[in-house]
């Protein structure tokens, strides 16, 4: 089984007598300072002047410049976005970057393939939760935790990992548990997540109810726009993916274990999923990824465009405007 650690096994002293700069205050970033200083860890933030920096002195933050934090830091948690992240880093980081400083990424995908190169004498290590960043302050205040995936890259003083599970402490993770991985394998487990096609699964099944006469807004409240789909997925956390249908209803139990194999072909499914884990391997995602953003990301709005004028998403615009979800005449 992987190796699990909790916070018992983790050493927040650790990061005493050292400076942790938050690098980038976005999704991830304003919950992991918070959570660090709420843990007594002497935190600053580094950000451009954009919204977020905005947000973060709204924070109570004495916010600095990237190069300026990343140059007081000791230990440096890189969270400005995956795509920006190789300019940022040779522009604001690594001029600033002095022998055993600690490197940490929130995910792999820069690292892994080659995107950023950093020099052997620092620790180069990953804590990447496995939540959205609201969620990360919102369990830490809970006191619940949440998962994440800890790595080591580069070890250059001997004490990568101690420190990778003291940064994964200080902002709440170990208390749920944190698995050791691997940058190589939270990238393939995150980007094969992320090409699943169950949006494209959910709008065949809106078409086929509503081809049988259901109404829009009844299929779409019952499907996903109900919310309980959230209470669905929390009963998949808290007892297990198939445990969780001893909890349904027995005409639920043989619908969703029975009924529904006829309709599932595994075979080709795998097929599909093997090749997708294949061009993820080889490069060809993202070799097309890149060819996208030097195209400014068009093939993202053209298909956006599709599915916008898609009749769901037509009729999805007048239940959320109706319900008060969207604003709008």
């Amino acid at each position: 089984m992987a190796k699990f650690h909790f916070d018992a096994d983790a050493d927040l002293g650790v990061l005493k007598g050292r400076t942790v700069a938050v690098l980038g205050y976005g999704n991830q970033g304003r919950s992991q300072a918070l959570n660090l200083k709420d843990c007594g860890v002497d935190v600053i933030v580094g950000n451009r002047d954009d919204d977020y920096a905005a947000n973060a002195r709204k924070d109570g933050w004495d916010l600095l410049s990237l190069p300026e934090a990343a140059r007081r830091a000791d230990v440096k948690l890189f969270l400005v976005s995956d795509d920006a992240q190789p300019e940022v880093f040779e522009r604001d980081i690594a001029p600033s970057l002095k022998p055993n400083d600690v490197l940490s990424f929130a995910h792999g995908f820069t690292i892994h393939y080659g995107e950023i190169v950093p020099l052997k004498t620092i620790d180069v290590v990953m804590v990447a939760p496995r939540m959205l960043g609201e969620g990360v302050r919102q369990n830490f205040v809970s006191g619940r935790g949440y998962p994440s995936f800890v790595a080591v890259h580069q070890d250059a003083s001997g004490k990568a990992m101690a420190t990778c599970l003291a940064i994964a402490k200080g902002i709440g993770s170990t208390k749920m548990g944190v698995l050791e991985s691997s940058f190589e394998e939270e990238v393939l487990i995150d980007l094969f997540e992320e090409h699943q096609p169950g949006l494209y699964a959910l709008r065949c099944m809106y078409q086929a109810l509503v081809e049988a006469g259901c109404s829009p807004e009844a299929v779409m409240l019952d499907l996903y726009a109900s919310g309980e789909s959230v209470k669905w997925a929390e009963a998949g956390r808290d007892y297990g993916a198939f445990e969780r249908m001893k909890i349904a209803s027995h005409t639920a139990q043989y619908g969703h274990l029975v009924w529904s194999k006829q309709y599932f072909d595994e075979a080709r499914t795998m097929d599909g999923m093997r090749a997708m884990i294949a061009n993820i391997r080889n490069g060809s995602f993202m070799k097309a990824l890149r060819e996208q953003k030097r195209a400014n990301m068009r093939a993202v709005e053209t298909t956006t465009q599709e599915n916008d004028a898609h009749p769901m998403m037509i009729e999805e615009e007048k239940l959320y405007r109706f319900l008060g979800r969207r604003s709008g005449s």
